[in-house]
């Protein structure tokens, strides 16, 4: 018997009926928040003539599918004659009129409202009225028509076949996932120690509806250990989808990767990779592909030519970036927002962390669709900071001058400077270089709102704006956005000097913006090699007490790894200097007890440059490589192919970096990491914010904004070493503030630290730990 089918009469009209051109939505245009008042305001001003938001619904059958489709109607004028359903739309202006392929959709919704009325009170023939009302007066601009029921009637027929065409390709693919995924046994030979355990923990927090914090080390198989278990959740019914989570690419691989064994196993998954626009579109790099508008013309007529290209991805099923480009490319679609289109419809989602957890560029999808989704957050320590970054915003000098460039508009040239005016406003007249406090500036809070008025105006009469000014548009709409959103643990900070003048809302800790994402779905699991001291991660992430936690040891033997502290090096700001020679002298004895492959690694760019500076004048026999600030994806790519493509490689980096997260150094790929300093954050205005917001909720504020975040660098780092069975090497941690207690209790268990007070010492250590490889192995 086939389940029934709930249906909401917008989802229904978006999905049949949208055509024309693919939407400006990225820069400062009306917020929900304002037309859900404009819509409250026209309702209240008909409210003695008209019932506001007036349910409506519908049964019926097509094709064996029993249909319940329903809605609320804007304003039902039910005494009139014949009766009128109204349909509220916000605009900016009325200029130029209104094209078809604007109305299309408006008037698709405010008919299958009505015909639903009408079907329900048996009329013959009923009024329906768009009403499209100006965003910043209120004016209205109302279109009405009459049509009868029959027509009407075959109308809702034609859209609700078309969504039932689709729907029945979509649930064959569902009952293939389903039974293949209940059939499914894990795709490798057996289950590494410990994983069968957080297999089974997943499992049983999505069964139970229950968020999930699981630690386990780095080379325990962490991708494969929460998709596996999650896509037997959906073979047994109790999940409809996976969306996995991974701030890095190579993270995104490795789950493409485990999927890809699962379904040479034989599950019969969809998965689509999202991949950032700037990665995915042309016209991001090639200007042939922006018309005179201003607009690139794969937007143009986009809902046109979507439904063939939808249905093309769909039977592929799996969708990477390649397959996304290639079908993009032959209906001349842009390729990330053709990507978006498909995911309500696939069994497995790869996706960065912005899509779900950043207001601005969050995916209305999660918010609105009731499938039970389950979540997985690769790398969830990342996510502290990356929220932070979310619920921030800047306003500077330097992004206006920029704006003001190539500008085909005086007036938005006035609207411009009129920001800039506002923001010399604020930072003209305060004495220190820097001054906080904790609300957003009036002066340029109503700037920036003339603004976005005068660019929604642009924007609608299809005016040529240009790339700087919709670039600059999009950092005002965040500006404004976080600005609706500032709260209790935001700071602002107001940069004085003229060059440099600034305006930035600081987020100083996310957790209650995350609080709000997790309910979205039916089960959270976040997992990480490095998510101690649990504390401060459960409060920081937003987690509360009754979220599980699971810590799992080492699945490596031991003593295939060896962790030494040299405690003759102090690496705090004021004395690091005086002891370069002798982090260069330890470099060189590591490197000279096994000649391999090593990773340096460093919290400052600055710091790293001077000891590689003095290393490569005193040991120019070794070869090194450095990591710099600005790479291009092939320098990365060029930077790693010396680590698995050679065996004498020398490589500076930063904590916390591309290369110390996320990279599976397999055996001589990696012998050795050596940890130069304890990887906290440098010491500025921020962080000291941060700090004392800490302390105001009672908690440790120097452990929480400096030693724990530094202590999750420092073992994200250390992680490269043990990735296999089979490997085996040497973590050296060059500062004397590992031999603390504060320190040493966060240490992963599986560590055995050796102190070495000088170099002869660590030497030592380290011959014999090579001598008992070379004899064991």
């Amino acid at each position: 018997m086939k389940a029934p089918i709930k249906l909401g009469i917008r989802q229904l009209v978006e999905f049949s009926c949208r055509s024309g051109d693919l939407g400006y939505d990225a820069g400062p245009s009306a917020s929900a928040l304002e037309g859900i008042q404009t819509h409250q305001k026209i309702q209240k001003r008909y409210r003695n003539e008209a019932l506001a938001e007036a349910p409506v619904k519908l049964e019926t059958c097509i094709d064996g599918y029993e249909i319940e489709l329903s809605g609320r109607v804007d304003l039902l004028f039910a005494d009139e004659t014949p009766p009128r359903v109204e349909e509220i739309k916000t605009v900016y202006s009325f200029m130029n009129g209104l094209s078809t392929a604007y109305d299309e959709p408006h008037w698709a919704q405010a008919k299958c409202y009505a015909v639903v009325y009408a079907m329900e009170h048996q009329l013959d023939e009923i009024a329906v009225s768009l009403n499209y009302v100006n965003l910043f007066n209120q004016r209205e601009h109302r279109q009405t028509r009459v049509f009868p029921r029959l027509e009407l009637e075959a109308f809702l027929q034609t859209v609700l076949q078309r969504y039932i065409d689709w729907y029945h390709l979509v649930s064959k693919q569902r009952e293939r996932m389903i039974n293949s995924a209940r059939l499914l046994e894990f795709p490798f030979e057996d289950f590494r120690a410990q994983q069968h355990r957080f297999a089974a923990s997943v499992y049983r927090s999505i069964k139970q509806n229950h968020r999930l914090l699981a630690e386990a080390p780095t080379g325990s198989g962490k991708t494969i250990s929460t998709l596996f278990p999650s896509v037997k959740a959906i073979g047994e019914d109790i999940a409809d989808q996976i969306i996995y989570l991974s701030a890095k690419t190579s993270g995104q691989n490795e789950a493409r990767k485990a999927i890809e064994a699962m379904i040479d196993k034989g599950l019969q998954a969809s998965y689509l990779i999202v991949q950032a626009k700037a990665k995915c579109c042309s016209c991001v790099h090639d200007e042939t592909e922006i018309e005179e508008s201003g607009k690139c013309s794969r937007t143009l007529g986009f809902y046109d030519r979507l439904p063939a290209a939808r249905e093309a991805l769909f039977r592929k099923g799996k969708l990477g970036g390649e397959v996304i480009k290639l079908v993009a490319d032959e209906h001349h679609l842009c390729p990330f927002e053709l990507s978006l289109q498909m995911l309500p419809w696939m069994d497995i989602v790869v996706c960065d962390l912005n899509y779900i957890f950043d207001p601005l560029v969050q995916l209305s999808y999660f918010k609105s669709d009731r499938k039970r989704k389950v979540l997985l957050i690769d790398e969830m320590h990342n996510l502290v900071d990356r929220a932070r970054q979310m619920y921030s915003a800047s306003l500077s000098r330097s992004q206006i001058k920029l704006a003001l460039k190539n500008n085909y508009s005086v007036t938005m040239v006035r609207a411009i400077n009129s920001i800039g005016n506002a923001l010399d406003r604020c930072t003209r007249q305060q004495s220190d270089a820097e001054t906080i406090c904790n609300e957003v500036p009036a002066t340029l809070t109503r700037a920036i709102s003339r603004f976005g008025e005068q660019q929604g105006l642009e924007l609608f009469g299809n005016k040529r704006i240009s790339a700087q000014t919709l670039e600059f548009g999009k950092a005002i709409f965040r500006f404004q956005c976080i600005g609706n959103l500032y709260g209790d643990h935001h700071r602002t900070i107001a940069a004085r000097p003229v060059a440099q003048r600034e305006i930035r809302l600081l987020c100083l800790n996310a957790f209650e913006y995350l609080q709000q994402i997790y309910p979205l779905f039916k089960a959270v699991c976040g997992f990480s090699a490095t998510l101690s001291p649990s504390d401060y991660f459960l409060q920081a992430l937003g987690l509360d007490e009754k979220c599980q936690s699971l810590k799992l040891a080492s699945s490596f033997p031991p003593d295939r790894l060896q962790v030494n502290i040299c405690s003759y090096v102090d690496t705090r700001y004021r004395q690091r200097d005086h002891y370069i020679s002798q982090i260069c002298a330890t470099i060189e004895r590591c490197y000279a007890a096994r000649p391999g492959n090593y990773l340096v690694f460093f919290s400052s760019y600055a710091f790293m440059q001077k000891v590689h500076d003095y290393f490569e004048l005193h040991h120019a026999e070794i070869d090194t490589m450095v990591q710099t600030r600005a790479e291009s994806d092939q320098q990365r790519v060029d930077f790693l192919s010396h680590y698995f493509d050679r065996t004498n490689t020398l490589g500076f980096a930063i904590m916390g970096g591309v290369f110390a997260e996320g990279i599976d150094y397999l055996g001589s790929a990696l012998i050795g990491t050596i940890i130069v300093g304890v990887g906290m954050p440098q010491a500025n205005i921020q962080q000291q914010l941060i700090r004392q917001d800490f302390d105001a909720m009672q908690l440790n504020g120097f452990d929480f904004a400096y030693r724990f975040p530094g202590l999750t660098r420092v073992q994200q780092s250390a992680g490269r070493v043990i990735r296999s069975d089979t490997d085996y090497g040497v973590i050296i941690l060059l500062d004397q503030r590992f031999k603390q207690a504060d320190y040493q209790q966060h240490f992963p268990r599986h560590w055995q630290t050796r102190d070495c007070p000088d170099c002869d010492s660590l030497e030592q250590s380290l011959n014999q730990f090579w001598s008992r490889v070379d004899g064991k192995y």
